[in-house]
């Protein structure tokens, strides 16, 4: 075995415990070296586990599960045959299922986990559709709020009685080439956003769209060599502060002109006064601030929270629950 991907949430299926976490406790309590153990701690459903598996990357920014691997989907649930299936026909593996376990069915277990492997054809909108919605940047403007998540850019009114999608590549051209397997960095700031892909850092208005400034992305904040950008997922600016939140970790930064140098290294739980425990070590997905409340909303799977900057403490989750697109593409 090359890796081993443990994949599940904090609190995940009605449990009570972190199950990626605890999974990877009992394989290096078995002897499996934890230098093989990467930890999907994002997932609520099956679905996700599949759909959040196949993002995860090493310490090097690399995806675990690239095409040619043979994966062996190993459960003792009988989910993982659907898992397996999509697998390998959407993602270029050879994959196996193994199933072993004494789980006693509930009376309202489903034993047909088929939706799984033939729900959509298009596994762009099955992945979307699994984690809907989860957005990477939000902003408002008059009554309408954006949420842009993935390729596509979602407006919607307050009550959400109606949408429209368009494209991101439609307001930031720079961009095309990105992907869920390749996806850029959204800074929040008061006025402008920093978006960070494909090396560069840019600059943007939040007004009109335009890039007004651009520059490499080491230029504009350099990282210790033990960490490196596939390990982020959004950040948010608060005066001469940056904030930036991974899938495990906050690491805090300073503005000097034009950049930033980075000051250290913590992690959620330690950061904020009260971090929510189904949010596990992190994964938030989306910051946006909410500068006239000295307020931040956090967006992780499906899920929001706002954060009060001067007391650090985090209001309840709250589910975010949008109309589905259908089959629009």
């Amino acid at each position: 075995m090359d890796a081993i991907v443990v994949s599940g949430g904090c609190g995940a299926h009605g449990s009570k415990i972190c199950e990626a976490s605890s999974m990877a406790l009992q394989l290096v309590s078995k002897g499996v070296p934890a230098a093989l153990i990467f930890k999907e701690e994002n997932s609520k459903t099956t679905v996700q586990n599949y759909i959040f598996s196949r993002r995860l990357k090493n310490n090097a920014g690399e995806r675990i599960i690239q095409p040619g691997d043979t994966v062996y989907v190993v459960s003792n649930h009988w989910h993982a045959i659907a898992v397996a299936a999509r697998l390998e026909k959407y993602d270029g593996v050879t994959a196996k299922f193994f199933i072993e376990g004494a789980i006693q069915p509930k009376k309202e277990d489903r034993l047909d986990y088929g939706g799984i492997f033939n729900a959509y054809d298009d596994n762009h909108l099955f992945t979307l559709k699994g984690t809907w919605l989860t957005p990477e940047a939000v902003w408002t403007k008059k009554d309408s709020t954006y949420y842009l998540t993935q390729d596509m850019v979602y407006t919607t009114d307050v009550a959400n009685t109606s949408y429209s999608v368009s494209p991101v590549e439609k307001l930031f051209p720079f961009l095309k080439g990105s992907s869920e397997f390749n996806p850029p960095i959204y800074i929040d700031d008061v006025v402008v956003w920093y978006i960070l892909f494909d090396g560069y850092c840019r600059k943007v208005s939040k007004k009109d769209f335009k890039v007004l400034d651009e520059q490499p992305i080491q230029k504009w904040l350099t990282l210790p060599d033990t960490l490196n950008w596939s390990q982020i997922n959004t950040g948010y600016i608060q005066g001469k502060s940056l904030v930036l939140i991974g899938k495990d970790k906050v690491l805090l930064a300073e503005r000097k002109g034009k950049a930033f140098q980075y000051e250290r290294e913590t992690v959620p739980q330690h950061y904020f006064a009260n971090w929510p425990y189904s949010w596990g070590t992190g994964n938030v997905s989306a910051a946006r601030l909410l500068p006239s409340e000295n307020k931040v909303v956090f967006y992780r799977n499906m899920e929001s929270a706002v954060y009060t900057i001067n007391q650090k403490t985090i209001e309840k989750v709250v589910p975010l629950k949008l109309k589905w697109i259908g089959e629009i593409k």
